[in-house]
């Protein structure tokens, strides 16, 4: 079939107008990030509109976006430039990557609760839950990955692809608890990720930042280790750099954004341990009031194997270099051999969480010995 297009007197200002229109709507998709599609044989401008565009009118602004001469004819192995805010929204799933303790999941199209191990996925709606003691790691569309701490719910608010690309649309809601979140790179219009909570929203487009929620305190943190956040709460926005942190009540502006605490000092410590519990030596910290002591695998957004606030010792002296030494042991006191990093981080008199020490290690269990068993996870030596 042979498609001939005319233009008659009557539809001469029509057609000026939308010209004007549509170089307008190029203009503006050129500073979107595209996908590029390759053109297969038989492929024209209607069908490749039609099966990746959120509408199939949108033909005329890909023909003007890529130079097309002839839409009915499509060289195959072409590269048509696709902005990305132009493509279909299909639905995407989130991936558990661990789960650590008691972790369920309550899903949304069946109304039921269940539990949850590493390779379940997670659609729009369904929502994650940990137990004290608990954590459970996330992976979504794009290759972005969050750490749920302990005690905390995280409901997957919209989860959507555009189209056949790994680009994707992610927010979510903490309701409680804490995420550390590692953001793909992402740039120009479309993708985004952002997580909302009942004090403050925060969205970003790649960076490295934690967030939690505390129901008692109606209070929303948020600490910037790569990039920067858009901390939004009470109808105010802040911008929150690298290394600074802020936190919002309910219903009012977030505060100007502070500089977080530096790095505790950590002592020598081996590069093998051959036993659990794993011993980590620090010096204390001014202006942290607690710590948070963690255990991740070299990958560390790949599980949580070890998360749990311990208080600054009332009988530290702020100028003495006594080195403190957590022994730590891992959920389960089981650790397969293999390398891992130990982290700890102050907390200042805010609540705000600064940055990681870390530690790492090579495990590997001499035959026959068994884990030290502690009822606690931590204990100061």
């Amino acid at each position: 079939m042979r498609i001939v297009w005319r233009t008659t007197p009557g539809t001469a200002k029509l057609f000026l107008s939308g010209l004007l229109s549509l170089t307008l709507l190029v203009t503006a998709a050129a500073h979107s990030e595209e996908w590029l599609y390759t053109v297969r044989p038989g492929d024209n401008l209607w069908t490749v509109s039609t099966d990746y565009l959120i509408r199939t009118d949108y033909w005329p602004r890909l023909q003007a976006l890529n130079g097309v001469a002839d839409p009915a004819r499509l060289p195959p192995g072409m590269k048509l430039r696709i902005p990305v805010p132009w493509l279909k929204r299909l639905p995407a799933k989130a991936r558990v990557l661990s789960a650590q303790g008691q972790v369920n999941a309550a899903i949304a199209a069946t109304g039921q609760t269940v539990p949850v191990n590493a390779g379940l996925l997670l659609q729009t709606g369904d929502t994650l839950l940990t137990g004290s003691d608990s954590t459970a790691s996330l992976e979504f569309r794009d290759g972005s990955r969050v750490l749920l701490q302990a005690d905390s719910e995280l409901r997957m608010d919209v989860l959507s692809a555009y189209g056949p690309t790994r680009l994707a649309d992610t927010r979510i809601r903490l309701q409680q608890g804490r995420v550390e979140s590692q953001i793909t790179s992402r740039t120009g219009a479309g993708p985004r990720y952002e997580i909302s909570t009942p004090a403050a929203t925060s969205a970003v487009r790649g960076t490295r930042y934690r967030i939690g929620m505390d129901p008692a305190s109606a209070t929303a943190r948020t600490e910037v280790l790569e990039g920067a956040v858009a901390f939004r709460g009470g109808q105010t926005t802040r911008t929150v750099n690298r290394g600074f942190g802020t936190l919002a009540e309910t219903g009012r502006a977030p505060l100007p954004p502070s500089l977080l605490l530096p790095p505790p000092k950590l002592a020598e410590s081996p590069p093998v341990v051959m036993r659990l519990p794993v011993q980590l030596g620090f010096f204390p910290l001014k202006g942290a009031v607690a710590y948070r002591a963690q255990i991740v695998p070299a990958d560390p957004f790949k599980a949580l194997l070890l998360d749990t606030v311990l208080p600054a010792l009332e009988s530290e002296n702020r100028g003495a270099v006594e080195v403190l030494t957590l022994l730590l042991s891992p959920v389960g006191s089981a650790l397969p051999e293999g390398d891992y990093v130990a982290r700890i981080r102050g907390i200042d008199d805010r609540g705000l969480e600064g940055r990681d020490a870390q530690y790492r290690f090579r495990f590997h269990a001499l035959p026959g010995q068994d884990p030290e068993e502690d009822e606690s996870r931590y204990i100061y030596k």
